[in-house]
């Protein structure tokens, strides 16, 4: 009974949750009749950076008075997404202040990354060693390489951040690294006894994708229970320590996301859902600061409410708690094309990943109405448009490999997104090479 429970949290509080197939996404829609009225669309351009920058330059202007701006994502695995996303940023970095990216990935795995930007370390081999693989694509290495060169010329530096917790190690790791640059390693010895089990949960975590690995559960809750414990214990030293305010304010980050990381692996209780201990991160990067943060996540994540019965998503409802009318959210959506996705239940540094196409839009859904406008992209404010009332079916692609009916659930845009952008055709992203 005590393992069957654990293997739910650690489903529940970690696991990208769109392998599921949600009954709501399967009833029939109501007002199909309805179509997006063409006042309320502002077209696009894709074609280059300077001629997209000119048409989205209203949307600019609405996110530019935000501190937090969710870039959202409708699949894991669309090469126009990262590209759009790269260029919004860009625009919000350069015109509006913003001075932090942060990734849907795990925390210290993405300050690893950040601390090696500014070398000559390849690229390639950084994003590969420190993001998932669902960002190892040759569009978002275009993003990291603009960051470089900006900061190359900038006094004001872009900080690329993780908000997440799948692995436990590069947090050990990072703890280690910050009390060496602080000349204070009073900690150093309860931090090292972590790596052990933070090291046992991530095999297990990469495991879990092979059918034939068997979790040895006692083991593992055993040692997880002991690096709460630790973590929680080293948690409480931090004002005490020598180091400076700011490597204490990163001290505190990898610590709290160990503790997230730990908690439902032996049946502890964390501080919340993955979604709000996402929402709890960002907010600890941008503690007591005048900093801005870009987002990239899924939709589901950056949405203000939840899907799927609320049982999935919701991080940018915690973060409109944590800055109160500081927080835009763009939704990104395609009905064509092809996606990349991977066999793999869990998300890793190492997934498989894979073009498929994407299936035909469902009738009566959201994705099936944009489809059906005579302009190739667009965006608009779903509050002010016709549709503020309609509630219809729309696809949530996550990392997995299906794009069917199984993929949809039915959402209100307008109370999930301040604006939503949708490109008919798509394509897979670019591996790395």
């Amino acid at each position: 009974m005590k393992l069957n429970l654990r293997m739910n949290m650690v489903v529940a509080m970690i696991a990208i949750l769109f392998q599921i197939s949600p009954v709501a996404a399967q009833q029939k829609s109501d007002n199909s009749a309805i179509t997006l009225e063409k006042k309320a669309i502002q077209a696009i351009s894709l074609k280059d950076y300077k001629s997209f920058k000119a048409s989205v330059a209203p949307l600019i202007k609405e996110m530019g008075v935000k501190k937090v701006i969710g870039l959202g994502e409708g699949t894991h695995g669309t090469a126009e997404f990262y590209k759009v996303r790269y260029w919004i940023s860009r625009i919000l970095v350069e015109e509006k202040g913003f001075n932090h990216i942060a990734f849907e990935n795990d925390l210290s795995d993405v300050w690893a990354l950040n601390q090696k930007l500014s070398t000559t370390e390849d690229l390639s081999k950084l994003m590969k060693a420190h993001l998932m693989s669902i960002w190892q694509n040759e569009e978002t290495k275009a993003m990291l390489a603009w960051v470089k060169a900006h900061n190359a010329n900038q006094s004001k530096k872009v900080t690329i951040s993780g908000i997440d917790f799948p692995v436990l190690k590069p947090d050990v790791e990072m703890l280690m690294a910050l009390l060496i640059k602080g000349k204070d390693t009073t900690l150093m010895p309860a931090v090292k006894s972590m790596l052990t089990a933070a090291s046992l949960q991530d095999e297990a975590w990469v495991g879990m994708n092979d059918k034939t690995y068997k979790v040895d559960w006692k083991l593992l809750g055993k040692g997880s229970k002991k690096g709460y414990v630790t973590a929680d214990s080293v948690a409480k030293q931090i004002p005490s320590s020598k180091l400076s305010p700011a490597l204490k304010a990163e001290f505190e980050q990898a610590i709290t996301n160990l503790k997230q990381g730990f908690a439902p692996f032996y049946g502890g209780t964390a501080e919340g859902d993955r979604d709000s201990l996402m929402a709890s991160n960002a907010a600890l990067i941008l503690k007591d600061t005048d900093n801005k943060m870009i987002i990239w996540a899924h939709n589901a994540h950056l949405g203000k409410t939840k899907i799927y019965d609320n049982a999935v998503g919701g991080t940018g409802g915690y973060l409109l708690k944590l800055f109160p009318n500081n927080y835009f959210v763009l939704g990104t959506g395609t009905a064509n094309g092809t996606f990349a996705g991977t066999v793999d239940v869990r998300p890793t540094n190492s997934n498989p990943m894979k073009a498929y196409t994407l299936e035909k839009p469902i009738t009566g859904s959201w994705d099936e109405m944009f489809n059906n406008t005579n302009l190739s992209s667009f965006y608009f404010n779903p509050s002010k448009s016709n549709t503020a009332q309609l509630t219809k079916p729309l696809r949530f692609v996550g990392f997995g490999i299906k794009s069917d009916k199984s993929t949809y659930d039915k959402v209100n845009l307008a109370n999930m997104f301040d604006a939503f952008l949708f490109i008919k055709d798509t394509h897979a992203p670019t591996p790395l090479k």
